[in-house]
């Protein structure tokens, strides 16, 4: 079996662009528009019959005991309610603005429909992602995503999710695409492909932004976000690390939005003094970002919002929009799309405590 698989992965592990770790797709189908619409009249929601069952058997017992409180602010409470269809859509995702762009508030995350998963321990979860998340599984979130309002997502600029987007397109499918792109210092290779290929902005993937600020290359941020503005897409930069944006106003280079990461630290695998591993944290300093972005008048897409699958979506929602971001990026398996959309419905129509004024 190991043989035939690997046979199966080695045309796609020839075709990845860039050299990055991308997903090998193993399973592509092509049904009809009309099929996927009546796919996504009911979303189920996995493993509610198994829980029923470990309930009255006592077997969730251990995770209880061991976990405390940790579910009723994680997604796992959440993936435990019942099924959940687009007919209980409260409505439509509201939308903000980047420059001339109307971006719905939720926005469609891509490094669980790529393949990339913080999974903490789990080793096999990767593979999992990869498995569930075929062609045609990610056009039905895509459609799920519109049928939501949701009219913005967040991808990679790579070959399998250009070829999704084709397909998708081909169908009717209409969602914004945000590239996020991997510019090699001055090469703008991968920036161009995003241009080429329908993107409608375009920012640097975190990890070299971070790194470029590091090793005090800010031309290396400065020059790719003048090349995706230069050729009429939105223009920003992802980063982990509030040094990113301290160093563009430091050095007057102005993106048309930031993607910086923010979540709260009330989750059970949190950083804390009794960890010995400083636990999970996608944001080490939140108080010290939102006192920041507080002076900024830039549009700011958090993400890393649920510390990786860690917080309830209300949760992580009302934090980082009482808290100044505009925008959420979320990655979502289908069964979650419906719950989060009327999740940021309900908190941007509750009374948010936010002090930052909406800069779209």
């Amino acid at each position: 079996m190991n043989r035939v698989l690997k046979g199966m992965f080695q045309q796609r592990k020839e075709e990845k662009f860039p050299k990055q770790d991308n997903p090998e797709v193993i399973q592509t189908t092509a049904t009809t528009r009309r099929e996927l619409i009546k796919n996504l009249a009911v979303i189920p929601v996995l493993g509610v019959p198994l829980f029923s069952i470990a309930k009255k058997t006592g077997w969730s017992s251990f995770a209880e005991n061991n976990l405390g409180n940790a579910m009723d602010n994680s997604l796992t409470a959440s993936m435990m309610a019942k099924p959940i269809s687009i007919s209980e859509l409260q409505s439509q995702v509201p939308k903000g603005k980047i420059k001339h762009l109307q971006i719905s508030r939720l926005i469609a995350g891509g490094n669980l429909i790529s393949g990339f998963v913080y999974s903490r321990d789990l080793l096999y979860v990767s593979e999992l992602m990869k498995r569930y998340f075929t062609d045609e599984k990610v056009i039905e979130i895509l459609g799920l995503c519109e049928a939501c309002g949701i009219n913005t997502a967040i991808l990679r600029c790579d070959e399998h999710i250009l070829r999704i987007l084709k397909e998708y397109r081909k169908r009717g499918g209409k969602i914004q695409w945000v590239a996020q792109t991997y510019p090699a210092k001055e090469d703008m290779t991968n920036i161009k492909l995003a241009v080429d290929n329908g993107a409608v902005g375009a920012f640097i993937q975190g990890g070299i932004a971070d790194k470029a600020v590091a090793d005090k290359r800010i031309d290396y941020v400065a020059k790719p976000i003048e090349y995706i503005r230069s050729q009429g897409l939105i223009a920003g930069t992802a980063c982990h690390a509030i040094e990113v944006p301290k160093a563009c106003v430091e050095n007057g280079i102005e993106p048309d939005f930031f993607m910086k990461t923010l979540h709260h630290h009330d989750y059970w695998s949190a950083p804390g003094p009794d960890r010995k591993d400083k636990g999970y944290s996608w944001c080490k300093e939140p108080e010290e970002v939102i006192a920041f972005f507080k002076t900024l008048k830039t549009p700011w897409i958090a993400y890393k919002v649920m510390a990786a699958g860690a917080i309830k979506p209300e949760s992580a929602f009302k934090y980082i929009l009482e808290n100044g971001a505009e925008f959420a990026n979320v990655g979502m398996f289908d069964f979650q799309i419906v719950e989060n959309a009327n999740a940021i419905n309900n908190i941007l129509n509750s009374n948010l405590k936010r002090e930052r004024e909406w800069y779209t």
